[in-house]
């Protein structure tokens, strides 16, 4: 189904635990828009955020990868949609997270 252009497409506000990573999110269909703006925050342990590609909604295709840091979450910033379908990784390490926020919006 069709995401216009400026509504949230996924959020995540409970910090990660060690024993809990990873994260994964759901698979976002992306019709409809052409760019996601991030924005997020981190705090304790060693957050490591990653957005995956796929073209069926059900396998990551490692040859479609996107530039996608903690950087684009706490900047804010947008990355460009280059498969049908997207999902966020959070990789959480070292210690458990006292923060995790994060929040995706389609963007034209």
């Amino acid at each position: 189904m069709a995401v216009a252009p400026g509504y949230k497409i996924w959020q995540y506000f409970t910090p990660v635990t060690v024993a809990a990573s990873p994260l994964v999110g759901p698979w976002l269909d992306t019709t409809g828009y052409t760019q996601v703006f991030c924005w997020g925050a981190f705090a304790g342990g060693t957050s490591t955020v990653t957005v995956e590609g796929s073209f069926d909604g059900t396998t990551v295709d490692a040859d479609a990868t996107y530039s996608v840091t903690n950087t684009t979450f706490t900047t804010p910033a947008a990355f460009s949609v280059i498969t049908p379908f997207i999902r966020v990784r959070l990789v959480q390490t070292v210690g458990d997270a006292t923060k995790t926020k994060m929040f995706m919006q389609s963007r034209a």
